[in-house]
């Protein structure tokens, strides 16, 4: 028994008819089609974390749902099977210079991630990606307009139970100083993972845009905490860069996956990659898109050149690993006092090397 995925990102769909664009985008449809068709890769699910627009604007979506759908289309599947988060992107810089850059300190946190109060940077900066993906996703699910976490869903595939979370870390994304200015908020990350506890799930997936060390010092403690403690597997963009590894810790590991960017202009490096999951291990599957002598997507031997090209790593770690809590308000009480793994735990570029860390491309 496995379940297997496709993860991309970093679209950064314009609203034209960009022929540059295009043959990236059809070429991984058609490369899609074939690794089914002729070789047995079947993907069952289909992640994209953020960037799916280029500046928030909703012609940009109409464009992007378009290649949606032919993709699941050559995956032999249905919108249900898409989750979708946003990322800098998605965010409507023009709109965001009328709202506050960032937060600065706890308090000031947890009170504009309070459950009742609007949160603007979301309805507004976002509102493009919210209406969209609301039309998108109508009737499947409900992205929330008051949380940066979920909804969190439970998907079984051939007896294989799957636990997913998204979370958005694109609110405070402005210009290119985000570095350390973002916020997912552990008054949202809180209830979302305990939500997740109780699904019995075989794998915890979160599926966020930016790597952890782009949140804020005032929060990032809390947040990789969390992240450390339930979930088996993150996924994430932004880096455009593929990389995977594993996060070892006392009685097992976390595995950390960044998909590279499907669209960066054909000059730049395009990848992404399938993952199956088999109870015991996730192997990693990458491709990458070649420009010569024909417009496809193949195996990216870049990667992994040393295990035959994929590379397997065990999930999940044994469940009584996870006993430590994110730490939360007082409405999640209880919480306090108890040890954090976060103050002993090094950030992720030192830990995951094959996860290259820096950026020079100008996509953003």
């Amino acid at each position: 028994m496995a379940v297997t995925w496709l993860h991309i990102s970093d679209l950064h769909v314009r609203s034209d008819n960009s022929y540059d664009r295009a043959v990236v985008f059809q070429a991984l449809v058609s490369s899609v089609r074939h690794f089914r068709e002729s070789d047995g890769r079947c993907p069952d699910l289909i992640f994209a974390t953020g960037d799916i627009a280029h500046s928030g604007k909703p012609d940009e979506y109409s464009f992007a749902a378009k290649f949606l759908d032919e993709l699941l289309g050559a995956s032999g599947l249905e919108r249900t099977h898409l989750y979708v988060v946003p990322g800098n992107h998605d965010v409507d810089r023009t709109i965001g210079n009328q709202l506050t850059r960032t937060l600065y300190s706890r308090d000031e946190a947890d009170k504009y991630f309070d459950p009742g109060a609007r949160k603007l940077h979301l309805i507004e900066k976002l509102g493009a990606f919210l209406r969209w993906h609301r039309i998108f996703f109508d009737g499947i699910r409900t992205m929330p307009d008051n949380s940066t976490c979920g909804p969190v869903e439970l998907v079984e595939v051939r007896g294989l139970r799957l636990g997913i979370l998204p979370i958005n870390t694109a609110l405070f994304c402005q210009d290119d100083n985000d570095h350390e200015q973002l916020f997912v908020g552990r008054r949202c990350l809180s209830p979302a993972i305990e939500e997740l506890d109780q699904l019995s799930a075989h794998l915890k997936i979160a599926l966020m845009h930016h790597p952890l060390h782009d949140l804020s010092h005032i929060e990032r403690a809390n947040i990789k905490a969390g992240l450390i403690d339930h979930l088996d597997v993150i996924l994430s963009g932004h880096l455009h860069e593929a990389g995977c590894g594993t996060v070892e810790m006392w009685r097992g590991s976390n595995l950390y996956c960044a998909a590279g960017a499907t669209y960066q202009t054909r000059k730049w490096p395009n990848t992404a990659y399938y993952a199956t999951f088999d109870r015991d291990h996730v192997t990693i599957f990458p491709i990458r898109y070649e420009d010569h002598p024909r417009e496809a997507w193949t195996l990216d031997t870049s990667l992994f050149p040393d295990t035959g090209y994929e590379a397997s790593f065990p999930v999940p770690r044994e469940p009584n690993f996870r006993s430590f809590r994110t730490p939360g308000s007082d409405q999640y009480g209880g919480n306090r006092g108890k040890p954090l793994i976060s103050a002993r735990f090094p950030a992720w570029s030192k830990v995951i090397p094959q996860v290259r860390c820096f950026r020079t491309d100008p996509a953003g």
